[in-house]
This record gives C-alpha cells, sequence and structure tokens, in this order.
C-alpha cells in the first residue's frame, strides 16, 4: 500500500469480495460436525460419511487446474468467479432442503462444492497480481489472504458446530456466505477495476503456459512441506496421546497451528519487502525448528512444549502456502499467474494425499515400535532438505530481479 499505490473504491470492493472467497475457501470438511446425524437420519455407515467429506476435497485438485487454465485467458476473471461462487452456493443447497436431500442428492451438492472451491486459490490470487503489480504491495496482499483463510478456517468450522447443534442441515448454510462476493463480482468485477490480461508479452508474441526450472523445483518443496504438515497431523495424536490423554488437550494443542499460521501471514508481508524470496527459507527455518521440539516434547513428555512446537510448525507450513504463490507469480507473465496458481493448488493438495503412503513405507522399513522416531527422523530430514532447496530458488529469483532490472 506503499509507494504511492492508488486503489480505488472499486478495487477496494473487489479485494473484499476475493476475501470473502478465501475466508470460505477451507472450509470443505467443516460439516463433519453432522457426522453422527448424517448417519442416524440416512442409515449410512461412517465410511460413507467419510467419503462425503473427502470428494470435495478430491475435485478441488482438477478444478483448481482446469480453471487456472482458462481463467483470464479463455474467460474473464469475472465469469470464473460468479462460476465458482455459484457452484459454492449449490453446495449449500442442504441447508434448505435438508433430509428432503436424498443420500445421492449430498453426494451431488458435495462434488458441485469441491468443484467451486477449488476454483478459488487461481481466481483469487490471479486478480491480485494484476491489481497489485508491485511486489512488495502484493506480497502483503497475499499475506492479508492467508489471514483470511486461516481466520475463516476458525470462525467457519465453530459456526458450523453451532448450526449443526440446532439442526444438522444448517451446518451447511456456512457455503451460503458465498452469495456475498457473488453479488460482490457482478458489479465489481469489471474492467475498471481489475487490468486487463495481457495476452502477448513484450515481443508482441502470444504468452504461453511456461514455468521456469526454478518454479518447478519450488512447486516440488511445496509438496514436500505439504506431506509435512500432513503427516504432524496423522501421528500427531498418537505423540501427544503417549502423554497426555485428554482429548481436549489434544485438540487444544492442533488449534494453535492456525495461531502460527497467522502469524506467518501477518510477518511475511513486511518480511518479504526486506528479505525478498529469502523470507521463504528464513520463515521455514522456525517451522523445521517445530518439528524438531514436537520429537523432544513426545520424548521428554513435556505437553507445554508441544503447544510451542506445533505453534512454529504452523508458521513454518503456511510460510509456503504464502510464499510458493507470491514467488510463482513473478516467475511468469500475468496473462498465466492463474494457471501456476493451479498447479500451487495441485500440489498443496497432493503433498495432503502422499503424506499417508508415505508415513507408511517409512513405517515398513524402520518397523512400527519405531514409529514416531523414524516419521520424525525423516520429516526433519526431509525438512533440511528442503530448506537447502529453498534457498537455491531464493537465490535464483534474485538473481532474476536483478537482470530484469539492470536490463531496464
Amino acid at each position: 500500500m506503499s509507494e504511492k499505490t492508488k486503489i480505488s473504491a472499486g478495487q477496494i470492493g473487489v479485494f473484499v469480495a476475493l476475501m470473502c472467497m478465501y475466508f470460505i475457501g477451507p472450509m470443505h470438511s467443516a460439516v463433519n460436525v453432522a457426522s453422527q446425524d448424517l448417519m442416524n437420519v440416512y442409515g449410512v455407515d461412517a465410511s460413507a460419511v467419510s467419503y462425503m467429506v473427502s470428494i470435495t476435497n478430491l475435485l478441488e485438485i482438477p478444478a483448481a487446474l482446469v480453471i487456472g487454465l482458462v481463467a483470464g485467458r479463455k474467460l474473464s476473471y469475472r465469469v470464473c468467479a460468479l462460476l465458482a461462487t455459484a457452484l459454492v452456493v449449490v453446495g449449500g443447497v442442504p441447508t434448505i432442503l435438508g433430509s428432503a436431500l436424498p443420500w445421492w442428492g449430498i453426494m451431488a451438492t458435495r462434488c458441485i462444492l469441491g468443484l467451486g472451491l477449488g476454483c478459488f486459490m487461481p481466481i483469487v490470487m490471479g486478480v491480485i497480481s494484476l491489481m497489485f503489480q508491485k511486489e512488495s504491495v502484493r506480497a502483503t496482499m497475499m499475506s492479508i489472504a492467508s489471514v483470511c483463510f486461516n481466520v475463516g478456517m476458525i470462525l467457519l468450522t465453530s459456526l458450523a458446530g453451532i448450526l449443526g447443534a440446532i439442526s444438522w442441515n444448517l451446518a451447511w448454510g456456512i457455503y451460503l456466505i458465498a452469495l456475498l462476493p457473488f453479488v460482490m463480482c457482478i458489479f465489481l468485477l469489471n474492467p475498471k477495476n481489475v487490468p486487463a490480461v495481457p495476452q502477448e508479452d513484450e515481443k508482441g508474441e502470444k504468452v504461453k503456459i511456461k514455468l521456469p526450472v526454478s518454479g518447478w523445483v519450488l512447486l516440488v518443496l511445496f509438496l514436500g512441506t505439504i506431506i509435512m504438515s500432513q503427516s504432524l497431523f496423522n501421528l500427531g495424536g498418537v505423540s501427544i496421546g503417549a502423554v497426555v490423554g485428554n482429548p481436549a488437550v489434544i485438540g487444544t494443542v492442533f488449534s494453535l497451528f492456525s495461531v502460527g499460521a497467522i502469524a506467518s501471514a501477518v510477518l511475511f508481508g513486511p518480511a518479504y519487502k526486506f528479505l525478498s524470496a529469502y523470507a521463504i527459507p528464513v520463515f521455514w527455518i522456525i517451522g523445521l525448528v517445530g518439528y524438531v521440539l514436537w520429537f523432544v516434547a513426545h520424548a521428554t513428555g513435556n505437553v507445554v512444549l508441544f503447544y510451542v512446537a506445533i505453534i512454529l510448525a504452523g508458521f513454518g507450513t503456511n510460510t509456503m502456502t504464502v510464499g510458493v504463490p507470491m514467488l510463482l507469480s513473478t516467475f511468469v507473465a500475468p496473462a498465466i499467474v492463474g494457471a501456476v496458481m493451479g498447479f500451487s493448488y495441485v500440489f498443496q493438495n497432493g503433498g495432503g494425499f502422499l503424506a499417508s503412503p508415505i508415513d507408511q513405507v517409512v513405517l515398513s522399513i524402520a518397523g512400527t515400535d519405531a514409529i514416531l522416531s523414524s516419521v520424525w527422523i525423516f520429516n526433519v530430514v526431509l525438512g533440511v532438505i528442503l530448506l537447502l532447496g529453498m534457498f537455491w530458488v531464493a537465490k535464483k529469483a534474485n538473481a532474476a530481479k536483478k537482470a530484469e532490472v539492470a536490463e531496464k
């Protein structure tokens, strides 16, 4: 916002609409609060309910990839945003119909919801990149988006629980919030507020979807950090449970992951202004310390250390969630930012899916008796390798920036 960046009232409205989309973004699993009621009402088992939740997450991946390829190039961002938010609103239909909707109808709305939620990241990050050309400003805006994402995760999950306590179908009401950005995008997401996507490069040639090697390396590093994060959530309960058997304590510890995530989102913008791309590896060091302390907490039985460890882990992991889209947006032309954001989302969700089988491979080699030490040692070694890769990418990014400035 500094350096005389001028933003009109309409652009502020667009940004608010985008933040509303990101606020809803992490809510594919919030209806877990109604799992038992669903089983009672529809006569389905726990595996069916689990599939109902996971199918949404699964469909977000192809949706993000496809919308990234067409947003701003084949279809305007306005059309894409309206389509995405409309799909999410359809996902909230069970709020109104309740048990009048058959089980296959519940599943259908969940699939539609997944397609809508999957479109959010390429749209939000693509429009932010067009509106805020200055890197330091763009980093701040992406940090704000990450804050909205994590705050939304906390508040809307709680709201879904409150609504679900009244009636199971009301938990789906959180998806109807998408009506707000839908209406705002109708009136505000237009050429007056959002610059047109340039279809040609400086040489007058059509912009092709092409990501440099450092960009692909960054995506692989992102995949690795998400694998580590999901591994923590997969086995973290076991490690805490071995020290304290109180479920409330375990739940409280895990909730602090979002505290660390919000802290990194708030600090990333200012840090990027001074450290540029090096902000990512510097912040990741903090996350890596968190993973080490997690194992120390388990080994020593120090409950307080669990709290500290997960805050630091959340800080480091969310740095990648903010930093990867930011850095990718500097690697490519504005015309294909949406596309690379789709790639980013695929790698992000892919890490979540790969964590469990990778943990199983580690355990099959080391043995289940060493479940915590083997998996945590693997993750720490992986984290150090990722750190080295991050410094390499940061060095390449800064060198490219200096070369670009020298040419001008």
